[in-house]
């Protein structure tokens, strides 16, 4: 059919999520200082999780990441004071960092 959309490739899709996640790890690493670990829970899609007591922090981030940009840059911004600071900030701390940013 002329002029119709091409189909999405799903192996795409997997390359770009993968870029996507890269992306964030490095913002996070470039903003906290320090090496991080980045993992996608598909399960728990809202979930934003730090493990700050490792070698190298962990974020664990919902897969609300790829559809939600304001939710993805949440995480970003937390994650890289959290780690900052070697301790998860208390959420009055977290709207100060957003209306500075």
């Amino acid at each position: 059919m002329e002029g119709a959309a091409p189909e999405p490739n799903p192996e795409t899709h997997i390359v770009d999520d993968d870029v996507f996640v890269r992306r964030i790890q490095e913002k996070i690493e470039r903003m906290a200082g320090c090496t991080v670990e980045v993992h996608v829970d598909h399960e728990d899609e809202d979930q934003l999780q730090l493990e700050l007591v490792r070698e190298v922090p962990l974020v664990v981030m919902g897969s609300n990441i790829y559809e939600y940009s304001g939710f993805a840059r949440m995480c970003i911004e937390y994650a890289a004071a959290s780690i900052r600071e070697q301790r998860p900030i208390d959420i009055l701390e977290f709207h100060v960092l957003l209306a500075r940013n």
